[in-house]
């Protein structure tokens, strides 16, 4: 691939993310009176694995130790999440989850899911379709990626 094709490629990708972001998933108000994405990626995380230490979460989602904590903090104080002890090492402090985080997550999700169905509605089911498609060769490659890099640092 050509230097200009691949300058092409990194400006469509930098360029449509974002929009798929907007025009996809979000709506026009959602960024008012949501969470923000990190926070609710958190808590995603969290629901998914019920505890965690801080490394592991910022680790999954790509987020520096410095941001993880701060982040942290405001779910902490907002009593989204809770720092405990892990059982088998006391220098472990694992994030968990509470009930309020858990329904918060459960309540974005339904306003995620009725924004992705109306920014959808518009497409015939060929289009559809074809979203999907696109969506699963992304994210195979992404997971492709994901194991190229894994290889490469063990």
């Amino acid at each position: 691939m050509g230097q200009k094709s691949f300058e092409k490629r990194l400006d469509d990708f930098l360029i449509y993310f974002p929009v798929f972001y907007q025009k996809v998933i979000s709506s026009k108000d959602f960024h008012s009176r949501q969470i923000s994405s990190s926070y609710y990626q958190i808590l995603r995380v969290l629901m998914y694995h019920e505890s965690l230490p801080i490394s592991v979460i910022g680790d999954t989602l790509y987020i520096s130790r410095p941001n993880m904590t701060s982040h942290i903090d405001k779910l902490v104080k907002d009593g989204m999440v809770k720092r405990i002890p892990d059982e088998k090492d006391r220098r472990i402090i694992l994030i968990k989850i509470t009930p309020k985080g858990s329904a918060l997550v459960k309540k974005a999700r339904v306003i995620v899911e009725k924004n992705m169905c109306e920014n959808l509605s518009s497409l015939n089911s060929k289009e559809l379709e074809d979203f999907y498609n696109a969506l699963k060769i992304v994210k195979s490659t992404l997971i492709l990626i994901e194991k190229n890099s894994n290889d490469f640092n063990h």
